[in-house]
């Protein structure tokens, strides 16, 4: 019995110490740095001096240079009547030197070849380059997929 008088505040305060352990948990918390921003990855690759893009970069952001040529590919299957079509850009800023679809390599009848469309920066700006997948006689309802990706386009 010689060892309870010694023991007593600890039985005595359970609430006592989860109560400290709850404010120095507190503590540290509202001491730490704020979480850092996760870098933003400039949309596409770089292929022979061209950037390419993909549905990767659907909805992001990527830099070029006036002169420089961007390709875009996207899959499409055009037996189903279903093709990529350019919705909205500035032809100002840049132009559409051409457009081709890569049959797919093996498959059934209906997959999905490769749409490619490849630009160039005319001009310096900021373009939103936007492209539908549709059937065009069915029109604006018939718009299954979108794709669109920001060019910030910088003098040479």
């Amino acid at each position: 019995m010689l060892l309870m008088p010694k023991l007593r505040p600890f039985l005595l305060a359970p609430f006592a110490w989860v109560l400290l352990a709850l404010i120095l948990l507190l503590a540290t918390g509202c001491s730490s740095s704020p979480p850092e921003e996760p870098a933003v990855v400039p949309a596409g690759t770089r292929e022979n001096g061209m950037l390419v893009l993909t549905q990767a970069d659907n909805q992001r952001t990527a830099e070029i240079r006036v002169g420089e040529q961007i390709v875009v590919r996207l899959p499409e299957s055009r037996t189903t009547g279903y093709v990529w079509a350019i919705d909205e850009t500035n032809r100002q800023l840049l132009a559409l030197d051409g457009t081709r679809f890569e049959e797919p390599k093996e498959g059934f009848i209906g997959a999905r070849g490769t749409r490619s469309y490849t630009l160039s920066a005319r001009q310096a700006g900021k373009v939103d380059l936007k492209l539908k997948y549709w059937r065009i006689w069915e029109g604006e309802g018939s718009v299954s997929e979108r794709f669109s990706v920001t060019l910030l386009i910088q003098d040479k």
